[in-house]
């Protein structure tokens, strides 16, 4: 998407230059107009004799007063917006430009108005202010305003408006603000960027019984192990070689496909739900999430994602042809908080759908969870040749280990035993200066 020039720097300080010149010139006439009315009653009752030739300096105040707000009254009903254009669709973090079509239909001129318009998709939510000039209605009696703003505050369904127009008259006297009420429709998709540390490549590695990594020709899949021969497997792949050697039915495994498939798993729970708005941890986790959905996916990897949807687990898998952005912005703006039983489940489904060709990464909006079925899981995963990594946001500092007995253990603590247990697992900090605290305790 192309985005029209931004205006110079120049440009802005000339309109400011013209608003401040005007509010001050409006602020020494209202003051002369006050002089002169106190002016005039003092001249005409001052004396306690009745002057008429003071009353010329209050008719004068009194009258262009009345004037003023005859005129502001006549001028405001003159605004009317036609229509406001901008994209239907567009990413987080994206600067779009806004073009806004005003018609003005009043007989007389309007001496100041400036117009600010409703961007609820911005931090600020509104736009720049916009002064308007007579000058640019003056032949058609229309003029189009332009301004552009950063999509910063979240994503989702926004509604862009309405355009409050505040008109003032020529004495600066009376000053009324108008709504006009067109608004615009904007959905704005998910486009965060991909974690420094993520890692999608899966080796092959040694076996436990010894088997090194090789290829077998002629079958289209790639060689990932051996294992002990069990009810129900392919007696065409056993090792007889390796059968021989420990005396034991010995299969060969192999992997279908050479790229691993990615199984992403989501965790909310609504007992440990912090932060309101765009900025709480269940928000922040769909970002993390979509994230690595989007990076695996541009990789050309296979890639499904395991959350609960109402209360029940669910394993929902990304085609290639399927736009990762709207389809997980459509998706998880509307996805609510799971209540903390499904953990448990939400674990048992992840776990039928991984295997030896597997990247797992487990994302949980806080440490504040039973960390033991997910440790155990995890390390079961793991045991049957995938690879698993933990995530989670570091919303507490502290990590709930077991769910039975209730045992708290530090965030340092926590680190340290998953490494022993060989599992990568790390934090993802709320703010930017534990990064190294949290990257030199890993």
């Amino acid at each position: 998407m192309k985005l029209p020039p931004q205006p110079q720097e120049q440009e802005n300080a000339d309109i400011d230059a013209g608003g401040d010149f005007c509010e001050i010139h409006a602020s020494r006439t209202r003051t002369a107009f006050f002089a002169m009315f106190v002016a005039g009653l003092f001249l005409t009752f001052g004396n306690l004799q009745f002057e008429p030739r003071g009353l010329l300096l209050i008719f004068i105040p009194v009258f262009v007063t009345a004037f003023s707000w005859l005129y502001l009254k006549t001028t405001e009903r003159g605004f009317v917006l036609l229509q406001r254009t901008l994209p239907t669709a567009c990413l987080e973090n994206e600067t779009i430009s806004v073009e806004l079509e005003l018609c003005y239909k009043a007989p007389l001129p309007f001496a100041m108005a400036w117009a600010v318009d409703n961007f609820p998709a911005v931090d600020i939510m509104s736009s720049p202010q916009m002064f308007l000039s007579n000058r640019d209605f003056s032949r058609t009696g229309r003029a189009v305003l332009q301004y552009t703003n950063p999509l910063n505050r979240g994503y989702g369904d926004f509604i862009i408006g309405p355009l409050e127009i505040t008109v003032q008259d020529p004495f600066g006297f009376f000053e009324t603000r108008l709504t006009l009420p067109l608004k615009t429709p904007l959905k704005v998709w998910l486009n965060p960027p991909a974690p420094e540390d993520l890692d999608l490549v899966k080796d092959n590695a040694l076996t436990p019984m010894g088997d090194s990594r090789s290829s077998q020709t002629g079958h289209g899949m790639d060689f990932f192990g051996i294992k002990e021969y069990a009810a129900g497997d392919d007696i065409r792949a056993i090792s007889w070689l390796k059968t021989a050697q420990t005396g034991r039915p010995v299969i060969k495994q192999f992997e279908r496909d050479s790229r691993p498939d990615v199984l992403v798993v989501i965790h909310t729970d609504r007992q440990q739900l912090r932060g309101q708005g765009f900025g709480n941890s269940m928000k922040r986790l769909f970002r993390i999430a979509a994230a690595v959905l989007g990076a695996s996916q541009q990789s050309g990897l296979p890639t499904a994602f395991v959350i609960g949807i109402d209360n029940c687990p669910q394993c929902l898998r990304l085609g290639g042809a399927v736009p990762v952005y709207g389809f997980m912005t459509e998706l998880l703006a509307s996805v609510q908080p799971a209540e903390s039983e499904t953990l448990q489940s939400l674990l048992d489904l992840s776990l039928s759908k991984a295997g030896p060709g597997s990247i797992v990464i487990f994302l949980s909006q806080t440490i504040q969870v039973p960390i033991e079925p997910v440790v155990h899981t995890l390390l079961t995963m793991q045991a049957r040749g995938a690879r698993v990594m933990f995530r989670a946001i570091d919303d507490s500092g502290q990590a709930r280990f077991s769910e039975g007995q209730e045992i708290l253990m530090s965030r340092e603590d926590l680190l340290k035993r998953l490494n022993e247990l060989d599992l990568d697992f790390a934090l993802l900090p709320i703010r930017k200066e534990e990064t190294t605290r949290m990257a030199g305790a890993a």
